[in-house]
């Protein structure tokens, strides 16, 4: 008999390291756990090896066959930002790529207030711009210079980075000038590491690779050492030291330091690969959903056939990176998860704030005192006396007295609170299985819910009978079965391209030859790097696909040889059939090829695991049950309950439930009639006790309570967020994929809105529509007047569907979302100076275009013909019904679930607690009524300003907003109907609206009338944010902004493409016009939306070049010059233009557009003339403007901010700014040292920084001298010229004014009481009064500032 072969898997977690140790000839396995050590993870490593390893006979000399690793090195190094100091090099114009993040910000409308930007990870002031530049198909626009570039790039040597990331432009496209710049940076930087875009992520999307490769930079030094030392401290105790990465495979330590990014998230796939070892590998269940939770959140995952579902991007604290991870969804309900009870809503919540593990939960015993799930399950009896094998004792009485205060807090007893915590925190897991099974168009009935972890094992039962997953299976050790996974999964590497091709326009051969280059590329990867034979690999190819249109890539597995037999209708056959199972419908339009990929893994090795012995008898003896206790159930107390100890049961072992099973690392509860049976492996299974394969059980209340209202408004809020997520992935418009202009709503039976936005319109429809409402209808509006402004303007189309279950109405679901084109006069639909509707495009009234499931395809027909883009509004108008129909499916399974009574009472029940809510809030603000108002600049007919105003008064329990000295409806088109809309984040439905006057008297800008023209109105629509910014600052200063909403500045770009660049998926017929048409036939057009500084808060400066919008994000400007004629020269933003503060205003975004074809292009904006005001004695943020720079800069001409069919020539150059955020405090109160920081990373210039802030430099650092004596200054012409204006607008309008033409090159525009007016505006009643009364537009009778009561 041979000398024994042993492996070790190893899980760092961040209170405990797990070990497991394999015996590889007959599958013993050992198990320990120590505690971690955060400073140096190794130090726990050895040590746990160490004592692991004296378990074994002779173990202090045995050398492991090899060391399986799972680490949060990587991730602690992101999260703690203990990373490498990274220089950055960028093409020439982007060094903001990384601070303007896309210019996403996270959350809802208001979280823009509060949101703590992030510092990037590749510091400005060490970003450097590399000249030359690449087109989109790789060819050579500018040659990289390298003696310029190494000009720019010594002045850095001095600040020492440690690692260097080179990202340019179009590299995915061609690597050469990466290459370039890589050599002369190892001539300036010899000894540190270098990371090029193109090895690391060599796909399209500039951002997402920039960060990416930053990433794998940043942890690079300290993943090296880290490995480097622990590989040598292993020396002569292993033969090797593997890694396990985010997708579950392994890597040898060579190739893990030069990818660290690729386990980044090492740490949740350790479970899954467990899961997928001990359970699908060798038991007949291969489909599963596993659930690992522990103290703080809970990670789950689906496994298909054996095989983990990859998905391409991790997420790390706020950053998505591009790199294949396991699809693990975090969510935060853990064991430490805090229950409490707001004082205003009284409704329960749980998590995701944690307790952490100090002082941890009340049970724990240390010094916690909030109660946690943990401590409900202790109250409920489900936690034995003492955890960790007798070594942990809790205490229970101040778990009991935690929980107490959620009772006293909901008004119910002891038990009913420690129920409805951990129903409530079930129903966090319930979301999270759904949303990589159900949402991902598979039946959880189909899968085996496998249980891990500390804490996953209490919870199976409950999640069983939830989601319906049988049998729930609890695996040997679930508290280490990382570990195991971590010992027994394979050596993996994958290789990936860029392949932008539309399937039609290539060919078999093609991309045949593509997938051989890649092969032989991860072959010799896999041989060299990792040891494996090329005869020994297994090779997987991957193709990721999406519609001609889209954003969002599917990938799809590829057979070489169904690829090679039936041509490239094979990858177009698979990829329907993929569309059709995440989203429910496909489409009959090209296909196109986005990135190909070729992973191979070593063979697999059967490993033996060592099986239990066969019980005699199914009853195990008594003696296996080491005590008894008490357990509750819906309110009942089961005592003498077993608690069986796990260690002593064998195969065929069935235990009938109340009962526990308990083991050193996890507690696994049984409901009462369920059993647990035994297999062969020691896995166990949970199921009903007289079927192993029960259906999915409804909800066993029947009767209304508080938890069960919580239940149900997650569930809506998940159904909501189920719609956005395929609206974003599938939709062909920008601006609902990028940009996210869609809006969706759930509704009750009578059309008050239960979550979403825009809601209250249903109940109009319902009184006006004469006809028939069946189950499968489905009606369609784009028409603003005829919903009350539920839609904007008539590129926004919306979808409403009836719900009925046994033809019983039960709920609506509707959906809008912003098309790129409606028709009308112009490009886009969006006409600056139209005069009526009937200038922007089709109208569409609420009519029925599917009745009883049968679609009126001649109606749609007549529709689409009148748009310049049919096939993206055919396939967005699929995607609306889809998402409709998925949110109809999730009410109609709530009803199912509850039942008739409870359904309908938990709906009432909501409506009834926000009012509540609101009414909470409304009383505690005074009585003084508070007044702000706004302009926008002008009309786009030379007409301005045009001011909004608004009176926010308190009367009784109601809140009075009063825009009735708001100016009349324009002429042109900047008209907004203004729909009462309430951020969802805020308020969760309609129940609220009785607590709300609004008066906007008919005929004015916000409340216009027929047919009043609205298709600039997105300037009213962001200005009207900026009012009830400055309404509400002054009742709560704590959240008063400077102005920076302003508008969403639109740009439209159409031509002729006589460059013969790639054709657009989407086809119309020829035409004899020119314009709009490439010189193939192919229509293209551009519709674009950009963003600006966001205001300075009260927590801090506004991000620089962001979006205030709601998860609004750029659109990558390498998809957008593959697919437009067009070259993004520069994407930055402008130094100084933000508004000095104590906190700086955000700087404004630039962009210079080159033209590579002759066409016309339209512009829509704002703040030209005027500025976005400051506050508390900011300044205000810098105008936008626009200029056209012709022949080569010979030609320079001012744009006005609302212009439609402006020619462009080839070669022309758009330079577009727009506006600051203005500044917020008094600008000599921020601190030098800051100010001095910002030179450094050129945004703001020693300029700015001496007239601005008072600060002076000197050789880089603050001369505090001068700075003390400036600002010294600055303080008594102050106080010499008083406090000046609440806000500060940078003038009154007459003096802006009378400097426009100076100051921006534009003339001023007119009054509007000095034009001429017609239309039915002029017969209103208050007009007259209005007209005469020298009010409107011009900031009063006098011209002089208003000033904010």
């Amino acid at each position: 008999m041979g000398t024994p072969s042993y492996r070790l898997g190893v899980d760092v977690g961040g209170t405990f390291t797990d070990l497991l140790l394999f015996r590889e000839d007959t599958g013993d396995t050992w198990r320990a756990k120590v505690p971690s050590v955060p400073e140096d993870q190794s130090l726990a490593v050895l040590a746990g090896k160490d004592q692991i390893l004296k378990n074994i006979p002779d173990g202090g000399n045995v050398v492991l066959h090899v060391v399986n690793h799972g680490t949060t090195v990587a991730t602690n190094a992101i999260l703690e930002q203990k990373g490498a100091k990274v220089a950055l090099v960028v093409t020439e114009g982007y060094k903001d790529i990384l601070q303007t993040r896309r210019s996403q910000v996270p959350g809802g409308l208001a979280s823009w207030i509060v949101w703590p930007k992030p510092e990037p990870l590749a510091p400005l002031e060490l970003t450097v711009e590399a000249p030359g530049r690449l087109a989109s198909n790789g060819d050579v626009v500018r040659e990289f210079d390298k003696d310029l570039f190494l000009g720019r790039l010594r002045p850095i040597v001095d600040q020492k980075p440690d690692a260097v990331t080179i990202s340019l432009i179009n590299s995915f496209a061609n690597p050469m000038h990466e290459q370039a710049a890589r050599q002369a940076v190892e001539e300036v930087f010899p000894d540190i590491p270098v990371s090029i875009s193109s090895e690391v992520l060599p796909e399209l999307m500039e951002y997402e690779r920039t960060i990416t490769t930053v990433v794998n930079s940043y942890v690079e030094p300290t993943v090296r050492l880290y490995l480097e030392n622990l590989l040598k401290a292993l020396e002569g105790k292993t033969k090797h030291l593997r890694i396990l990465r985010s997708d579950g495979g392994l890597s040898s330590v060579r190739l893990a330091c030069r990818y660290p990014v690729s386990w980044v998230m090492s740490g949740p796939a350790g479970g899954v690969t467990g899961a997928v070892s001990l359970v699908a590998n060798r038991t007949q269940y291969k489909n599963l959903m596993t659930l690992d939770m522990g103290g703080t959140s809970t990670d789950v995952a689906l496994v298909e056939n054996g095989i983990p579902h990859i998905r391409r991007e991790t997420t790390i604290g706020d950053l998505v990176v591009k790199a294949s991870s396991i699809d693990v969804r975090t969510v935060g309900a853990g064991g430490g998860s805090i229950a409490r009870v707001p004082e205003v809503t009284k409704a329960l919540r749980v998590g995701p704030e944690s307790a952490g593990s100090v002082p941890g939960p009340a049970c724990y015993g240390k010094g916690g005192t909030l109660a946690t799930v943990s401590d409900a399950n202790a109250v409920l009896g489900y936690l034995p006396a003492n955890l960790l094998g007798g070594a942990f004792p809790l205490d229970l009485d101040s778990a009991a007295k935690a929980v107490q205060q959620v009772a006293h807090g909901l008004g119910v007893s002891l038990y009913e609170a420690a129920e409805g915590i951990l129903k409530l925190s079930n129903e966090t897991m319930y979301g999270a299985l759904r949303l990589v099974s159900v949402e991902q168009g598979y039946d959880p009935r189909d899968f085996s819910l496998v249980a891990f972890g500390g804490a996953g094992p209490l919870h199976a039962n409950s999640l069983g009978k939830l989601i319906g997953a049988w049998p729930v299976i609890v695996p040997p050790s679930p508290g280490v079965l990382c570990a195991f996974g971590d010992a027994t999964t394979l050596l993996r590497h994958e290789s990936a391209r860029a392949f932008t091709r539309i399937l039609g326009q290539t060919n078999v051969g093609e991309v045949m030859s593509a997938f051989t280059a890649l092969l032989a590329e991860v072959k010799k990867v896999m041989r060299d790097d990792q040891g494996v034979a090329e005869d020994k690999q297994r090779h997987t190819f991957q193709a990721d696909l999406r519609y001609g249109g889209q954003a969002n890539n599917v990938p799809v597995d590829v057979d070489l040889d169904a690829l090679k037999a039936n041509g490239l209708a094979h990858l177009h056959r698979i990829f329907d059939a993929e569309h059709v199972r995440l989203f429910t419908y496909s489409l009959a339009v090209d296909v196109e090829i986005v990135n190909l990929r070729v992973i191979a893994e070593e063979p697999r090795t059967d490993l033996p695991v060592k099986e239990l012995k066969q019980a005699e008898s199914p009853d195990p003896p008594s003696t296996l049950a080491f005590s008894t206790t008490t357990l509750v159930f819906a309110g009942t107390e089961h005592e003498g309950c077993p608690v069986w100890d796990r260690s002593g049961l064998l195969a065929g072992h069935v235990l009938h439930g109340p009962c526990l099973i308990s083991e050193m690392d996890s507690n696994t509860l049984i409901h009462p009639g369920y059993k647990a049976q035994i297999d062969a492996l020691g896995n166990i299974l949970i199921g009903e006790a007289g079927n192993m394969e029960p259906a999915g059980t409804s909800d066993p209340s029947g009767t209304l309570d508080t938890v069960t209202v919580d239940i149900f408004e997650n569930a809506l809020r998940n159904a909501r967020n189920e719609m956005d997520a395929l609206m974003t992935r599938t939709t062909m418009s920008p601006a609902i994929r990028e940009q996210q202009d869609e809006f969706n709503v759930i509704a009750e039976p009578s059309g008050k809105m239960l979550v979403g936005q825009f809601g209250s319109f249903i109940g109009d429809f319902l009184d006006m529509w004469k006809g028939s409402i069946e189950a499968g209808d489905v009606f369609m509006t784009n028409d603003p007047y005829s919903v009350a402004g539920a839609v904007s303007h008539h590129n926004d189309w919306l979808i409403l569907t009836p719900i009925f279950v046994d033809e019983k109405l039960i709920a609506w679901t509707s959906n809008f979302g912003h098309m790129t084109d409606v028709g009308g006069s112009v490009p886009g639909s969006l006409p600056c100076a139209a005069n009526s509707v009937f200038e922007e495009g089709i109208q569409i009234p609420v009519t029925k275009v599917a009745a009883r499931g049968v679609w009126n395809h001649d109606l749609m027909e007549v529709i689409y013909r009148n748009v310049r883009l049919p096939e993206w509004n055919r396939g967005d108008v699929r995607a609306l019904v889809a998402a409709c129909d998925i949110a109809g499916r999730r009410m109609t399974e709530l009803y199912v679930r509850f039942g008739d009574s409870v359904y309908f009472a938990a709906i009432d029940e909501l409506l009834q607690r926000n009012r509540k809510a609101i009414a909470s809030i409304i009383s505690s603000m005074p009585e003084e009524p508070a007044s702000f108002e706004d302009w926008i600049d002008d009309d786009g007919q030379g007409v301005g300003p045009w001011k909004i105003a608004c009176t926010m008064t308190k009367k009784g329990e109601k809140l009075h907003f009063d825009f009735s000295k708001t100016d009349p409806q324009s002429p042109s088109s900047i008209n907004f109907y203004l729909s009462v809309a309430i951020d969802t984040n805020v308020v969760a439905n309609d129940g609220f609206h009785d607590l709300l006057d609004v008066t906007i008297p008919e005929g004015t800008l916000l409340h216009p009338l027929r047919p009043a023209a609205l298709s600039c109105r997105t300037h009213f629509l962001g200005r009207l944010f900026d009012v009830l910014s400055g309404l509400l600052g002054q009742r709560a200063p704590e959240f008063m902004t400077a102005a920076g909403f302003s508008d969403s500045p639109h740009f439209m770009y159409s031509g002729n493409d006589i460059l013969g660049r790639r054709a657009r998926m989407h086809r119309m017929l020829t035409s004899p016009r020119r314009t709009g048409y490439r010189q193939n036939g192919d229509w293209f057009q551009l519709y674009w939306i950009g963003f600006g500084g966001i205001p300075a808060r009260p927590i801090g400066d506004g991000p620089d070049g962001h979006c205030l919008w709601p998860a609004m994000k750029a659109i990558p400007n390498e998809f957008l010059e593959l697919y437009y004629p067009l070259r993004i020269e520069r994407f930055d933003t402008v130094p100084d233009s933000g508004g000095a503060g104590l906190h700086r205003g955000g700087n404004a975004q630039r962009i210079h557009w080159r033209f590579l074809e002759p066409g016309t292009i339209s512009i829509h904006d704002d703040r030209w003339l005027s500025k976005p005001w400051g506050v508390l004695g900011g300044e205000p943020g810098a105008r936008s403007r626009k200029t056209l720079v012709r022949d080569a800069g010979a030609e320079r001409v001012s744009l006005g901010s609302k212009q439609d069919r402006i020619q462009v020539r080839e070669g022309d150059v758009l330079e577009w700014i727009t506006w600051g955020g203005g500044g917020w405090g008094e600008p000599r109160k921020r601190d030098p040292e800051v100010v001095a920081l910002e030179v450094r990373r050129r945004l703001v210039s020693r300029e700015g920084a001496e007239s601005g802030y008072g600060v002076f430099l000197k050789d880089g650092c603050v001369d505090l001298a001068r700075t003390q004596e400036r600002r010294r200054g600055m303080e008594r012409e102050r106080e010499r010229e008083g406090h000046g204006e609440f806000v500060n607008r940078g003038g009154s309008w007459e003096e802006l004014k009378t400097r426009a033409l100076k100051e921006t090159g534009l003339q001023p525009p007119r009054a509007p009481r000095e034009v001429e007016w017609r239309g039915p505006v002029t017969r209103m009643p208050w007009f007259q009064g209005w007209r005469g009364g020298g009010g409107g537009g011009d900031g009063g009778a006098d011209g002089d500032e208003v000033k904010a009561e």
